[in-house]
């Protein structure tokens, strides 16, 4: 199987599933007992937190450490935009943010076609706003938000500015000089599932979604996922580490897959002019089902996705593309394809030599032609 669906989830590792096996086999205390096996997992704790801050070159009290990217960006909504306060986002963010923003005065900013933020409606958007939170890199497309124009306006405002930074991390610098609060994930960059942080610059006090627990500075209670913590904080390490190597390597796969698929009549690129996340392709067929074109593909023994995988199994055409211009029936025949440290440049060739014959086969279907005239009407 040649996997091309990273921006969904990673592999674990080696060096992470080696770093947590202590936390596995060994250390299984809480890490709040005062008693000596509690305080061995205590040590875990406190030494990925110093791992972290070290990866993200930050303050070990600016960490957060929760179950997942969907929390960090529910923590930060949350946690300084009150009920009825006003939130500007834009209108590609993730899932996890709209969901956030329930009981909040929502200001959707919208993106060209190329998927680019309309920057001077956020301008006037932003006077009276609790927080703004724009994502670093789209998750389907993986445009890029410009967001030291975003951090200016936002200060100018005094308005805090919150970035959803999970499919960031690992595939460019994070912006620590710019946010205010930035949500990650593990398991996006060879760490575990369930386990993530929220940066927040130090100064700002952040209202607790799960109280009643003394742990993380009272920021978020509960028992702490110990195995799940080292495997984060041992990730971003080797993220940070391989991504002045990673980045180049993973863009110039990318841009051959890119040309590849632009070469099939009919291709239409997401975001083709915009910045981009190294490691993402976005890419529609006209003449295609995206469902249809992902079977084939994967009978093929290709992995990849349709779009989010938060949103998968829905028959509803990409959100994201549709703010982008789409019309319905072009967001609906696109494929992402994203790649990680494990692609090779002898499994991008094998996608470029297999890609035009199933996209030609899924075209030629006689069910699928009638499907698309419908649709297209």
């Amino acid at each position: 199987m040649i996997y091309l669906d990273a921006n969904a989830t990673t592999p674990l590792h080696p060096a992470v599933l080696q770093a947590m096996m202590p936390a596995l086999e060994g250390v299984f205390a809480n890490p709040s007992s005062v008693h000596k096996p509690g305080q061995d997992a205590r040590a875990l704790v406190d030494r990925a937190r110093e791992q972290c801050a070290r990866a993200l070159g930050c303050s070990e009290r600016e960490i957060v450490f929760t179950s997942g990217g969907t929390e960090s960006d529910l923590l930060a909504v949350r946690g300084l935009a009150p009920e009825g306060s006003r939130v500007v986002v834009s209108s590609v963010e993730h899932p996890a943010v709209f969901g956030a923003c329930e009981g909040r005065e929502v200001v959707r900013i919208g993106v060209d076609g190329d998927g680019l933020l309309d920057v001077a409606a956020l301008a006037n958007a932003l006077p009276g706003a609790a927080l703004c939170s724009i994502m670093a890199a789209n998750n389907e497309t993986g445009v890029l938000s410009p967001l030291e124009e975003i951090a200016g306006l936002c200060r100018r405002n005094g308005v805090l500015l919150h970035t959803d930074a999970v499919q960031a991390a690992g595939k460019m610098p994070l912006p620590l000089e710019h946010a205010d609060l930035i949500s990650l994930s593990a398991h996006k960059i060879g760490g575990p599932k369930g386990a993530g942080l929220l940066w927040i610059r130090n100064g700002l006090a952040l209202r607790a979604l799960q109280p009643g627990g003394h742990q993380e500075r009272g920021r978020r209670g509960g028992t702490e996922n110990v195995a799940g913590i080292v495997g984060l904080a041992e990730a971003l390490s080797v993220a940070a580490a391989s991504l002045p190597e990673e980045a180049p390597r993973l863009a110039a796969l990318r841009d051959r897959l890119q040309a590849a698929a632009e070469g099939i009549p009919r291709s239409r690129v997401a975001g083709r002019n915009a910045p981009r996340v190294c490691n993402t392709l976005n890419v529609a067929f006209e003449g295609c089902d995206g469902e249809t074109l992902l079977t084939a593909l994967d009978l093929a023994g290709i992995a990849v996705s349709t779009g989010s995988a938060c949103s998968s199994g829905t028959l509803e055409p990409s959100p994201v593309l549709l703010a982008m211009g789409h019309p319905p029936h072009l967001a609906r025949a696109a494929i992402r394809f994203s790649l990680w440290r494990g692609t090779t440049p002898a499994q991008i060739d094998e996608v470029c030599r297999v890609l035009p014959d199933v996209v030609e086969r899924c075209r030629s279907r006689p069910d699928r032609r009638e499907r698309w005239r419908g649709s297209a009407s």
